[in-house]
């Protein structure tokens, strides 16, 4: 696995609440902005914490001998994944009031927060 603490988009004792912070200053112009931290909650797991609108969303990443898994996809690298949702979206469920339509957003990654 790639040693992640070189990486300017890795902060790895950044808190959740700090990384909130962090992606979305500027609000909605913050869109897609992103960086990757350790998981506060579980050991070991690695978390994308992005702008979607100018709100923070976090996504946890599992961190194994054969990769990085994230959703459904599974990558050899961290920087791989990052590469993968510079070019195609992250598919989101949002929330609805109407329960018979269903509701996505889509999110690429766009520049990281340097640590």
């Amino acid at each position: 696995m790639e040693s992640l603490l070189t990486q300017p988009w890795f902060h790895s004792q950044i808190s959740r609440e700090e990384a909130v912070m962090e992606v979305t200053k500027g609000g909605g112009d913050s869109h897609g902005k992103f960086l990757i931290r350790k998981s506060d909650t579980k050991y070991g797991e690695l978390v994308l914490t992005f702008s979607n609108q100018g709100a923070a969303k976090h996504l946890r990443m599992q961190i194994t001998k054969s990769g990085c898994r994230i959703q459904h996809l599974l990558f050899d690298t961290v920087t791989q994944m990052i590469e993968y949702f510079q070019k195609n979206p992250l598919q989101l469920d949002c929330p609805t009031l109407d329960t018979d339509t269903s509701c996505f957003t889509e999110v690429y990654l766009t520049d990281y927060i340097p640590f």
